[in-house]
């Protein structure tokens, strides 16, 4: 495979390795340190991509397991999801700004609060787009795992933001 292979079918990946690495992970660097070194095993590994049934999941599948042979290691500082990942809107009504941070800032705290084969699963479905048959083979589950702890972490989720309106508007 070539340099503009690489370029078109693999480069395009990185941010989604990044935040499935940094959903992992808990650290930008470590995150960026995975990515990064997943894309060195595939430039390597350049001549055996036709053999993979799915590329992205390979990416995917690598990615993971650096994550776990690095959280095997110990960690000497964690950086917080806030303070490495800053919300951006183009909206122009303050308002509007305040409510889509405080929105994420709830959203992320509902994902932390779920167990992590949960928060892997919804992260992978809901925000990389991953089918149930990817997610099953990036997370080595089976199809019914995938689509028990999916159901539960939207049920959690659902609940948590309920109970937290529920509070909201009782301080009203």
């Amino acid at each position: 495979m070539s340099l503009e292979a690489f370029q078109q079918r693999i480069l395009p990946m990185k941010d989604k390795l990044f935040r499935f690495a940094f959903r992992l992970l808990q650290n930008a660097q470590e995150a960026e340190d995975v990515v990064q070194d997943v894309m060195v095993r595939l430039w390597v590994k350049r001549d055996e991509w036709g053999q993979w049934q799915s590329l992205e999941g390979y990416c995917m599948i690598a990615a993971r397991n650096a994550c776990l042979d690095r959280k095997r290691r110990p960690r000497p500082v964690s950086v917080r999801e806030e303070s490495a990942a800053h919300l951006q809107s183009n909206d122009k009504d303050p308002y509007e700004k305040i409510m889509n941070k405080e929105a994420g800032i709830r959203i992320r705290q509902c994902m932390e609060a779920l167990p992590e084969n949960q928060r892997l699963v919804i992260q992978l479905r809901e925000i990389e787009g991953f089918s149930y048959a990817e997610i099953s083979e990036v997370l080595d589950m089976s199809m019914e795992q995938v689509k028990v702890n999916l159901f539960r972490a939207r049920n959690a989720m659902k609940n948590s933001i309920i109970k937290g309106e529920a509070i909201w508007n009782s301080k009203k």
